[in-house]
């Protein structure tokens, strides 16, 4: 069994998802919460306490003057030093993991160490940002003589958001050869829209590539249906390279397949961004008359 250590009392996210991280890594574990010394030499390792960060002796704390930094300055916290070191292996795969550093990692990272991410925004409304960091925050107890207890239940929450993310990941690095293939296609036969299949998560692919500049919509599957969406302007934007037809927006069933001439046609978004039919040869039509208007 491995013994995962780090301080007892109040915990952040950065210590849960440090010893999450390593739970992964070493799934018959236990965890020692304490601040004595001679509890933390009978851990394997030891996170967010002890003083020193010394990978060696497998003790990771940022608690010091001038602690670990990412290249571009950016501090780390527990779970900043313990993805450096493991979680490629957790991932078991390098790509993957430094994916998962900037998307939920360096977060972790940032809010720890008192870093503001958000900028409040100047909309009229009074609404609080919440962020991983608060909602750990908020799940200690009033009562600490049960925070070990909370602990080891947040840590198993923190685990499975891992996973999800590692597994999200892996079906984002999959896409990517899916969706060169389908632009190179594409190309080839001078259309402007790509198919993929329905579990391809192509649209950032597609942005990245050069050779996709002139794709305009994509075209996959679903529980018997053919939908086809539209090409974002940029990667996070709600603009669209070429939206569908006004005229189709809001409608469903026959209204739709009236108006798009098509026989068999289930709905177009009120946003024109994505639409769909029962039949490949109907949606490849929507989007022919798409690229047309």
């Amino acid at each position: 069994m491995t013994t995962l250590g780090s301080h007892s009392g109040k915990f952040h996210a950065d210590d849960v998802f440090a010893i999450a991280a390593l739970s992964i890594l070493h799934p018959d574990y236990e965890i020692i919460r304490s601040r004595d010394p001679e509890d933390w030499a009978k851990c394997d390792y030891l996170v967010d306490v002890g003083g020193v960060y010394d990978h060696e002796k497998k003790i990771y704390d940022h608690h010091f003057r001038n602690g670990p930094t990412y290249e571009d300055g950016l501090p780390m916290s527990s779970v900043g030093l313990i993805w450096k070191h493991y979680g490629a292996d957790i991932c078991q795969s390098a790509e993957i993991a430094e994916r998962i550093c900037k998307k939920l990692i360096r977060t972790l990272d940032a809010h720890d160490n008192g870093i503001e991410l958000t900028v409040k925004a100047d909309n009229g409304y009074s609404v609080s940002d919440v962020s991983v960091s608060a909602l750990l925050s908020v799940m200690n107890p009033s009562d600490f003589s049960k925070a070990d207890e909370v602990f080891e239940e947040e840590v198993i929450r923190a685990r499975k958001v891992l996973l999800a993310y590692i597994a999200k990941a892996q079906k984002w690095f999959n896409s990517k050869q899916e969706t060169l293939e389908a632009i190179s296609k594409a190309n080839s036969a001078a259309k402007k829209y790509i198919e993929v299949s329905q579990e391809c998560n192509f649209m950032e692919h597609l942005l990245n590539s050069e050779d996709g500049n002139e794709i305009l919509y994509v075209m996959y599957p679903n529980d018997g249906k053919w939908y086809a969406r539209t090409v974002a302007g940029d990667l996070g934007s709600f603009d669209d390279r070429k939206s569908f037809p006004d005229k189709w927006a809001g409608l469903r069933d026959e209204e739709f397949s009236k108006v798009a001439g098509i026989p068999d046609g289930v709905f177009c978004h009120h946003s024109t961004f994505i639409c769909g039919s029962y039949s490949h040869e109907s949606t490849v039509k929507l989007i022919e008359m798409a690229i047309e208007a």
